[in-house]
């Protein structure tokens, strides 16, 4: 492409804000469905006029370019018209979640200077003990909905110019703290309209908003359905859903677009869905299996891209029988380039780190100049899209069929369920540990965990239920490891650093844990055992081991719930199996209480009437 076409093609996308194309699509759709959750349905015109009312009131507050507001809600609709009336008033959005530990938000609200928080009630009275030295506006919505209503429900005369800050998403950080990716709003259009194209969106479609709201694939669910004039369809607001859960939620809300991960992917039965028509696999390296099965299906897309580059810069349509797993192609105003570490462009078929040059690059890292100019170097390629690349810490190649491959990292930085996890956070927070002398963590790919080897300080050594407690305070679920190992020592090479190629291997032996083990009593309680055991590559599992301090993820949950009703032969509700303490004891009395729940009175009273007859004779 020359570089006039460039220059064309990127001051085209920057021609309209987001908000601009999202107001053109309420005009459009004015009727329609804009968003639905359960039994809840929003049109385009609700959305539109709530967002307005909600963005006036914001500037109200204070609301103005560069400051930075915190969206701290459960999924919802008013999750969605916040982050809308965010961008509208001119100002960029932080999402929080309540999977964050505490002392994650409150840094989060520190390092950013929060001043206005939207939320709501239930979790309003949970902010003053995050963060109690923050001088932080709590705006409850649906406590202040009648005062927001006031406000004028046209658009705000607030337009954001494409250098403006968007949002702000934090990602694990290997100085031991999470770190904030500033992305301007000069990316959005690019990204929505590219990602429109190629996921065939029309205003017919109906996209599952899947992804965690701090994950920045909401982003792109989100937006590229709204600008779309689509139905943006939200699942409920808590819950784990993958497996059949997620199928049957998929089947019976019509949906047309989907974005997943390949793990997500993976656990879906392979049942036909009538309506799907594209499937977007992101966050992960995908797989040929899931290629071969699912682009003969559908419209099947691999997608690429880090959240440094406005969510994705490359994507591939993919189809059955491919040699290898593409990357694909860079989006209109994306250029990606092999490098070797003179960032010289490596020949095709040999390896190197992928560097990005894109219109929607990130401004860089909040409140850490240093990190942003390591990652964010000057663009000696005059390619028209950006002064900057930036270092993915990808390793790829293009290979004899021009295909873009990834091939690993050059760090220490992995995906979990789609999400960035830099080891170097887990192991800080591991050495901070009094009872921890040194701590090294590794990813094992064949079994998609993360695995830790302590160091202990003495003899005394805490039990594994007291290392993930001390973890869960300062670390989300997802990066906690699943397997842990007391050594005595390292072996340190002779530049001073562990040799993790002598790390011994992890057996998959039933860790020490704060409850003794305990041996099923009976053949459900054994046939428990056994499913988690399996699943979760254990030797044993007694009956009072929780299911999270043995290492299980949420994804390991649907399996299991799924191999029990296959063992029990009836549908069974998650939450029944999974419920609040998810121990096999528990989970087990659950099941028979739910089993008793569904025979009606006539027939259990003639099963009592057999055991009365039984005792009498």
């Amino acid at each position: 492409m020359k570089l006039e076409e460039i220059s064309k093609n990127a001051a085209a996308s920057a021609q309209h804000s987001i908000c601009e194309l999202f107001e053109q699509a309420a005009k459009r759709k004015s009727d329609a469905v804009c968003i639905e959750q359960g039994a809840d349905v929003y049109t385009y015109r609700e959305i539109d006029e709530r967002s307005n009312q909600l963005a006036h009131y914001l500037l109200n507050k204070g609301a103005a370019r560069e400051t930075i507001i915190g969206i701290y809600q459960d999924r919802s609709p008013d999750m969605i018209i916040s982050m809308l009336a965010v961008l509208k008033a001119g100002a960029a959005y932080v999402p929080l979640t309540t999977a964050y530990p505490a002392e994650r938000i409150a840094h989060i609200v520190q390092e950013t200077q929060l001043r206005l928080l939207l939320t709501s009630s239930p979790l309003e009275g949970t902010v003053a003990d995050i963060a109690p030295t923050a001088a932080l506006e709590c705006l409850s919505l649906d406590l202040e909905w009648e005062q927001i209503q006031e406000q004028p429900s046209v658009s705000p005369a607030v337009k954001p110019a494409p250098s403006d800050l968007a949002y702000v998403i934090y990602t694990s950080g290997s100085t031991g703290k999470p770190k904030g990716v500033m992305i301007e709003h000069r990316g959005l259009p690019n990204l929505v309209q590219e990602q429109i194209a190629a996921f065939q969106l029309t205003a017919q479609d109906r996209v599952l908003q899947y992804a965690a709201f701090t994950f920045d694939a909401s982003v792109s669910e989100i937006l590229t359905t709204l600008i779309a004039g689509a139905a943006l369809v939200l699942l409920p607001p808590t819950g784990t859903f993958g497996g059949d859960e997620l199928y049957q939620l998929m089947k019976e809300k019509e949906i047309t677009v989907v974005t997943l991960t390949p793990s997500v992917l993976g656990t879906l039965p392979q049942h036909e869905l009538p309506a799907l028509k594209t499937v977007v696999s992101a966050g992960e390296a995908c797989t040929k299996k899931l290629i071969g099965y699912w682009s003969s299906k559908v419209n099947f897309v691999n997608a690429y891209g880090p959240s440094e580059a406005t969510v994705c810069a490359t994507m591939h349509t993919c189809v059955p029988d491919m040699d290898t797993v593409s990357l694909g192609s860079p989006m209109n105003g994306v250029a990606v380039y092999v490098l070797d570490p003179q960032l010289n462009t490596v020949a095709q078929g040999k390896t190197g780190e992928l560097y990005l040059s894109s219109v929607g690059l990130a401004r860089g890292y909040l409140n850490e100049p240093e990190l942003t100019a390591k990652h964010f170097i000057p663009n000696p390629f005059k390619d028209g899209y950006s002064d900057r690349l930036y270092r993915t810490g990808d390793i790829g190649r293009v290979n004899a069929s021009g295909s873009l491959e990834w091939m690993g990292r050059e760090d220490d930085q992995i995906k979990v369920a789609g999400v960035r996890v830099e080891l170097g956070e887990v192991e800080h927070s591991l050495r901070n540990h009094p009872q921890i002398q040194e701590a090294v963590v590794t990813y094992h790919y064949k079994k998609n965990a993360i695995h830790a080897y302590l160091q202990p300080t003495s003899d005394v050594k805490p039990n594994i239920s007291q290392i993930r407690s001390y973890l869960e305070t300062l670390l989300p679920n997802y990066m906690i490891p699943a397997r842990f190992m007391y050594v005595e020592s390292f072996t340190i090479t002779i530049n001073g650093k562990v040799d993790r190629n002598l790390l011994p291997a992890i057996e998959d032996l039933r860790p020490e844990l704060e409850a003794d083990y305990a041996a099923p009593r009976n053949e459900l309680e054994q046939a428990l055992s056994n499913i988690w055991s399996e699943i979760l590559n254990l030797d044993k599992v007694g009956i009072r081991d929780n299911f999270f301090e043995l290492g299980g993820q949420s994804l390991m949950a649907t399996q299991i719930v799924s191999r029990i009703r296959g063992y029990l032969g009836m549908e069974i509700p998650l939450y029944v199996i999974f419920g609040a303490k998810p121990t096999i004891e528990q989970t087990a009395e659950a099941i028979e209480q739910y089993q008793l729940e569904q025979i009606d009175s006539s027939e259990l009273e003639r099963m009592l009437l057999e055991l009365e007859q039984l005792e009498g004779n």
